[in-house]
């Protein structure tokens, strides 16, 4: 073998000892987890909020049993509790149409479990100690429901007051048949007797009376309801 034979040889038995050194440092050298490996992983967002049953609440929201429907426009919830369903108007109890508005209003929420959505307008407001609230039964609205069935009316002498006003369920955006305001009261809505109401039962102040004013909201005569 000649010179150039011998110089190949050495070149090729370099390059595999080369080779050999590197894969045995290689294989005996530690692992070493890289920088991205040694940031421990972000934290998981947390959990979006559940949106309120009753958004901007300032009155009582909350979900109770209905133990008992009392007539077509109130019924009772667990922990003692009366509502009166706001806005809507059903016949009284031995009117005609009384039993029918009862009897829907039990279907649609007698023994579920309800959500009570206080009027933030009108907290504390009835005479009666009664809330007056919108219902959800069942997840619908009892009070549009009453309405839309035709078992009762909108109750217009709260549609200015009511926290519900605006909305379209409430018919409050429609003019109110002429029979359901007493003339005595020709500026405002005011439904005639009976009920029989007082000047804590409406928002109305100020207003126009004309004879014979059956609510008796002009008590001293002087042509002006319910001043302040």
């Amino acid at each position: 073998m000649g010179p150039t034979g011998h110089r190949a040889l050495a070149l090729l038995s370099f390059v595999i000892a080369a080779i050999t050194v590197a894969a045995a440092f290689a294989a005996t050298r530690p692992n070493v987890p890289s920088a991205a490996t040694d940031e421990p992983p972000p934290p998981s967002p947390p959990p979006s909020p559940e949106p309120s049953a009753c958004p901007k609440s300032a009155g009582l929201c909350t979900e109770r049993n209905v133990t008992r429907v009392v007539d077509g426009d109130t019924l009772d919830v667990e922990g003692n509790l009366r509502i009166r369903l706001v806005l809507i108007d059903a016949p009284e109890l031995g009117e005609a149409g009384a039993a029918e508005a009862t009897d829907h209003l039990t279907s649609l929420c007698l023994g579920t479990r309800a959500l009570v959505d206080e009027d933030d307008n009108q907290i504390g407001d009835d005479p009666f100690g009664r809330i007056l609230a919108v219902v959800y039964c069942k997840g619908s609205n009892a009070n549009a429901a009453m309405l839309s069935s035709g078992h009762a009316d909108t109750f217009y002498a709260f549609c200015s007051v009511s926290e519900f006003g605006n909305e379209a369920w409430t018919g409050c955006s429609s003019p109110p048949p002429a029979d359901e305001c007493d003339p005595s009261y020709p500026d405002v809505c005011i439904p005639p007797p009976p009920p029989d109401l007082d000047c804590a039962n409406i928002s109305y102040r100020n207003f126009r009376v004309l004879p014979p004013d059956p609510h008796h909201f002009d008590g001293d005569g002087d042509g002006i309801g319910c001043e302040n």
